[in-house]
Formats: structure tokens, sequence, C-alpha cells
């Protein structure tokens, strides 16, 4: 069928039809355009105050309790007739209050040895290889009592992984967990010391270190895995590297490891030397006499 032609004014009438339903579906783009860029500024300003308000909690939110039986930053861990236990306290009720010094009058042990140390420290590593077999033997025969304060300096040296804070929060974690395993904790940490320069180990390998010294606590993995104590190892840390007793007078600079035995700095020709240890222990404290002796380990170097 021939389509039937439009006279002027039909086609002038279906051009303003066209004309005004174009008009209408602008004016309609228009203004939803207009209401959604006013959802999509609200939205943003919400998201951008939520997230200045979750920075401000963060950054004000409370540090959270010390770690138990650490109350002077450090774990004191003592022994008798060849077992080694942990001194058990409260820890701090707060991880920035004031840390409470060790009282080493109750203990029976003539010498009271204190170390700083920073798990990704290689100088630490030195000490501990070369001294914690003299170490554990004197602890445990009852002959020392050993204060442990893990800290973390030297988190730059391992590519942004924070290795010596997981490592000390980790340790905080046996302490207020395990903490009659510290001992061996502390050891496997050196032991398995990962270099400076790399990532260090992961929480994984962590928690696998831990349980190879005698760990298997899914307390203790949680603990580790939410660093539970890192809070605290940051306050801590500060609170050490800020200390004025702590410096080292020969060079005016706190570092790791930092030794004392009954309040005497050891500043030794080398670290990993338990001879040298031994003796300047004795110089120090009053060991006393046995048939058999203290046995230092052989030396490293």
């Amino acid at each position: 069928m021939p389509q039937e032609r439009l006279t002027k004014d039909q086609r002038r009438e279906q051009a303003r039809e066209l004309a005004r339903k174009q008009r209408d579906k602008r004016l309609r783009d228009q203004k939803r355009n207009k209401i959604l860029v006013r959802v999509g500024a609200t939205v943003g300003v919400i998201a951008l105050l939520g997230a200045i308000g979750g920075g401000i909690w963060l950054a004000t939110r409370p540090a959270g309790p010390g770690p138990v039986n650490m109350a002077s930053d450090g774990i004191v861990l003592t022994g008798s007739e060849g077992v080694i236990t942990a001194v058990e306290n409260d820890g701090l009720a707060a991880a920035d209050d004031d840390p409470v010094e060790t009282d080493t009058s109750k203990f029976d042990a003539p010498a009271h040895i204190v170390a700083y140390v920073d798990y990704g420290c290689p100088f630490c590593g030195d000490f501990e290889t070369g001294n914690g077999e003299l170490m554990k033997q004197l602890v445990s025969a009852g002959e020392a009592t050993l204060e442990v304060h893990p800290i973390a300096i030297l988190d730059s040296q391992f590519l942004g992984s924070e290795y010596p804070t997981r490592a000390a929060n980790a340790a905080a974690c046996v302490a207020a967990l395990e903490p009659n395993s510290f001992f061996d904790v502390n050891a496997a940490f050196f032991a398995q010391q990962p270099a400076e320069g790399t990532r260090g180990l992961t929480n994984a390998e962590i928690i696998d270190l831990v349980e190879g010294a005698g760990v298997s606590s899914d307390e203790v993995t949680a603990c580790i895995n939410e660093g539970r104590y890192k809070a605290w190892v940051e306050i801590a840390t500060d609170r050490t590297i800020t200390n004025p007793n702590l410096v080292n007078p020969a060079n005016g600079r706190f570092g790791t490891p930092t030794v004392f035995v009954n309040g005497v700095r050891y500043q030794p020709a080398s670290l990993s030397d338990p001879n040298e240890f031994l003796a300047f222990i004795a110089a120090n404290a009053d060991l006393p006499d046995s048939d058999e002796g203290t046995d230092p380990a052989p030396s490293t170097e």
C-alpha cells in the first residue's frame, strides 16, 4: 500500500512533537545527573568523614595492656635443679604505663643478667650463639637470673615487613601465654635469624619456629597473627632507646645487644666469647664454687 503523504502542517506538527520529546528527555537527563552528583558528593563526604574519624580513632585508641609477666618490659627467668621457669606477674595494665623495675632482692641467684635484644640484630645473634648455652647453665643451676627485653629498632632493615616488631610481638605472646617456654623460644629466634636486607620470617614461619621450640597453642598462634602486642613493642622500644641510663657512654647511643650483669654494662672485646662473658659475670657476682665448674659453650669465632 503506498505511504500516505503528509501535509505541510502535519510535517510541522510532527517535527514539533519530536523536538518536544527530545527537550523533555534532555531535561530528565539533566535532573537525573544533578541528583547523581549530589548523591555522589554526599557519599564522598561521608566516606571522607568516616576515614578521618577512623584515622582519629586509630590514633587515639588505647594501646591496650602490656603482656602478662613483663611488668618491667622484660621477662625474668629463674632456675633450679636444671629447670628454667618464668617469674609471673600481671604485666602493665596499659602498655604506656611506667614499667616496674625488677626487685632482684627476691632472688637467691648471685648474678642478675639483663639483655635488651632485637631479633633482627646480627650482633644479638652473635651474643646468643656464643653465650646462650652458658646462660642456660647458669640460670638452670640457680646461679643467675636472666631478664630479656625484646625490642624492635631494625624494622627499616627488613624491606617494610616489620620483622623485628612482629618477632618481638611473638616473644611477648609467648611470655604472656607460655612463659616457661620463653628461654627456648628466644634461643630459636636467634638460631633461625634471617639476614638483614630480607623480609625476614613470615608470621606462619614465626609460628613454626615457636612450635619447634615447644609451644603448641592456638592462643599463641592467634596472638601472633593479630599482632596483639605490637603497640606495646613500639612503646617499650621507645622507652628503651630514650632511657639515658641505657645509652652506651662509649658512643652516646643505644644499641643492641645491651647487656648488664648486676647493673654493670658488659662491653666485651668479643660478643661471642663465652669465656669472656663468664669472667665478667664472675667479676661482678659472687658465683658459688663448684666441683664440676661451669663449662662455657665453645666459642664460635
